[in-house]
């Protein structure tokens, strides 16, 4: 019965630990974003949105604005497909928004996902902001290997440029308090 007990503990602790060293590598406010590499998207209209010049490799922090939402998403989580039109509708808030629109840009991150899983989430969910596939999970390991959906603000802005102002792992706040968040953040310059 002991050896029993002594199994079971040990088998919490194998499956807590992964838990635990995510937790400690995950994005932190006031951390620098860890290096990420995406490829800047085929379509013209959203390397516009992002400010990028031509096709190639690129950090977000390069994007142009001065905050990127980053959402760590996949394809298959539940919880992303319940969230993907709440976040959205943040995009469009944004977007219509005459003090975040140009400013505040966003970016979703499939981990996991193959191009055409993540052109098939955008379908299917009506995603308006640029997504990007993380098949082979190199961002997710970079940023800790975080639960999804997993958001991330940083300053992209020159103050600071790549400095994590807030994270948040799960449901989404309500879009009026995330823009709320937002321009607080936009005020601190």
């Amino acid at each position: 019965m002991r050896t029993l007990y002594l199994q079971m503990i040990a088998a919490l602790l194998l499956l807590a630990l992964p838990g635990m060293v995510s937790a400690e590598a995950a994005p932190a406010a006031g951390k620098l974003l860890v290096d990420i590499r995406l490829e800047a998207p085929e379509t013209p209209e959203a390397r516009a949105y992002l400010g990028l010049a031509d096709s190639g490799s690129f950090n977000p922090t390069s994007i142009a604005g001065r905050l990127l939402v980053i959402e760590i998403f996949s394809m298959y989580c539940p919880y992303c497909q319940r969230e993907a039109p709440t976040v959205d509708r943040l995009y469009q808030a944004i977007q219509a928004s005459e003090t975040l629109r140009g400013r505040v840009k966003m970016i979703g991150i499939g981990v996991g996902n193959s191009a055409y899983e993540v052109d098939h989430f955008r379908k299917h969910y009506q995603i308006a902001f640029p997504l990007f596939p993380d098949e082979d999970f190199i961002i997710h390991k970079s940023v800790g290997e975080v639960r999804t959906p997993f958001f991330i603000i940083t300053n992209i802005g020159p103050n600071d440029k790549g400095r994590v102002l807030w994270t948040g792992a799960g449901q989404m706040d309500k879009v009026e308090t995330f823009i709320n968040r937002l321009n607080g953040f936009l005020n601190l310059d």
